[in-house]
């Protein structure tokens, strides 16, 4: 029961709470850094991180800087450059405003902040520990601004350890700071880890460079322009989004801006899925960047500590213009879809096939075996439906068996297969040669150990590219797709360890070196791929429990019919 009389708090404690609303873990420290970093028309940023942030944390930029007077004043709660009076707090046309991120972060660390103007010969350093901000001190520096943050959370325990592992706190800021690169093409970013450079966005002038950096080369021809109509002027949508078929096994790839502040918002997420409607496939979600732009009256920014949702004057007028622009788009792109080469070339039985066949191998890949077993059976294969599922029958069982998840448990059994033994890899022929984006290297980084376990050795061979120089043993190998197999270890469901990860790691490898839906096989291919899976010890699932195959007898059919 609480018996002592209402008091004031201490400045100590009050910059203590005002932290914990907004320095959560590292990657709000490098949030507010970097919002004040463009804010001050900073043209490169470099963020750097010892230990996923929780040892030091660095942010870098070639801004205005600031004047010396003003630098113990900038660790003054509720001190601001960006606001002069309560009106402002409804106009507001900076990322920054509130003039308390300096001094959370000094209450959750220790700060160094070094800056310097154009217009002084030297730049000025202060450091500030808590509510005790030092003196400036001239020092030699480049023109700009540079915050250092040193033992995270030194001085709450408790804090400190509701923080993830390194390389999880890290994975957050790497995915932070490169979608908010997204919307700041004309500005550079660097990430450095343990003095390590991670990765590298140079300033573009075509957004779409940008795009295809963060996103893989791919997104070059997966992402078109937003189609929009300019029925009110007060919402503005603009971006690039998926084509339909490039969907993503989760929402991790889908940026919004507001007026330039990423954020993150339920309502514009489900008027972009509104918007893609029937061209998307249940569990999969379009990817991209939308950006909306209101007049800043039309947008509160001042409903969240870390700024990072946002309240919206007319939420049902930008939710119709997000879900409009974005099936204008859809509708645009499939009606210029061109019918894909081997459509027009497959021959009727489906035994023939053109040049331009799926299952031909490509430079550098291994083609599939469909060889079959010497055990027969008297079940015969007709073929396919859609490319997708293979029909068989043996006059007294019609089976349909879907080919993807077929071939993902024949490829997850092998690898399982190889655990605990030492040869669990073989070099590959062709090593392959793929480009990553910044949060796919992270992932490679964090899951190298366990990729390596299960036979898939990755090597850098250079910038944002790497090479596949070993696959596992013993298991049928073809178009290794190791971006989609990093997208799918890092989402957010995905489990950090124990027998869950490992399997997790294993299905992952099967699923993404497989054959596709969609891609067309030869009737001894189909005969030879249910052959193999009837040898699986699990043959009715794939690794993520979907079913491999469906089971039609005559009863079911009679009762389909009305038979029975």
């Amino acid at each position: 029961m609480v018996t002592s009389r209402i008091h004031v708090l201490d400045e100590a404690t009050i910059a203590q709470i005002a932290a914990g609303e907004v320095i959560e873990r590292p990657v709000s420290v490098v949030k507010e850094l970097v919002e004040n970093s463009l804010d001050a028309s900073a043209r490169h940023i470099t963020v750097e991180l010892m230990g996923g942030g929780r040892s030091a944390i660095a942010v870098t930029d070639d801004g205005v800087g600031i004047p010396r007077d003003d630098l113990p004043l900038a660790f003054a709660r509720h001190a601001t450059s960006k606001l002069d009076s309560v009106g402002d707090l409804f106009a507001i046309s900076s990322l920054g405003f509130r003039g308390e991120g300096l001094a959370s972060i000094a209450a959750a660390g220790d700060v160094e902040l070094t800056s310097r103007t154009r217009a002084s010969e030297f730049g000025y350093r202060v450091e500030a520990r808590g509510t005790q901000v030092g003196t400036a001190a001239a020092v030699a520096a480049s023109v700009g601004t540079k915050v250092v943050v040193r033992e995270l959370f030194s001085r709450t325990p408790a804090r400190r350890a509701f923080l993830k592992s390194e390389r999880s706190e890290f994975a957050r800021v790497s995915a932070f700071t490169s979608q908010i690169a997204l919307g700041w093409p004309s500005v550079g970013f660097t990430l450095r880890h343990d003095g390590r450079d991670v990765w590298s966005l140079p300033a573009v002038k075509d957004p779409v460079d940008r795009l295809e950096t963060v996103f893989g080369r791919a997104a070059r021809g997966a992402l078109v322009p937003l189609v929009t109509a300019a029925e009110r002027v007060r919402e503005r949508v603009s971006g690039y989004v998926c084509k339909p078929g490039h969907d993503r096994p989760n929402r991790n790839a889908q940026v919004f801006f507001v007026n330039g502040r990423i954020v993150r918002s339920a309502a514009l997420s489900a008027a972009w899925l509104a918007g893609y409607g029937s061209f998307g496939m249940t569990g999969r979600y379009p990817f991209g960047v939308i950006a909306v732009s209101l007049p800043p009256e039309d947008v509160d920014v001042n409903v969240h500590p870390t700024k990072i949702e946002v309240r919206l004057a007319h939420p049902q007028h930008v939710f119709e213009a997000v879900r409009r622009a974005v099936a204008a788009t859809q509708s645009a792109t499939e009606r210029a879809r061109p019918l894909p080469a081997a459509a027009l070339h497959a021959g009727a039985s489906g035994d023939e096939r053109s040049d331009n066949s799926a299952l031909h191998a490509e430079a550098g890949e291994a083609q599939l075996s469909f060889a079959p077993d010497a055990q027969t059976r008297d079940m015969r294969v007709f073929g396919q439906i859609d490319r997708t599922f293979i029909v068989a029958g043996d006059g007294n069982e019609l089976v349909l068996i879907d080919q993807h998840a077929a071939h993902e448990r024949i490829a997850y059994e092998a690898i399982a297969a190889n655990d605990g033994r030492r040869d669990v890899s073989e070099p590959a022929l062709f090593p392959a040669v793929v480009e990553l984006t910044p949060e796919q290297i992270v992932a490679l980084h964090a899951y190298e150990g366990e990729l390596a376990d299960a036979g898939v050795i990755v090597e850098p061979f250079g910038e944002a590219t790497y090479r596949i120089v070993a696959l596992p043993l013993g298991y049928e190998k073809r178009r290794f797709d190791l971006p989609r197999l990093l997208d799918d270890l890092s989402a957010d469901d995905a489990p950090r360890e124990g027998v869950a990860h490992q399997k997790r790691v294993w299905a992952s490898i099967a699923c993404h070196s497989v054959v596709r839906a969609g891609e067309p096989l030869s009737l001894q291919q189909q005969s030879a791929l249910y052959e193999r899976l009837l040898r699986c010890r699990d043959p009715q699932t794939c690794p993520h429990g979907r079913p491999t195959m469906l089971r039609l007898d005559a009863t079911a059919l009679a009762k389909a019919f009305k038979r029975a």
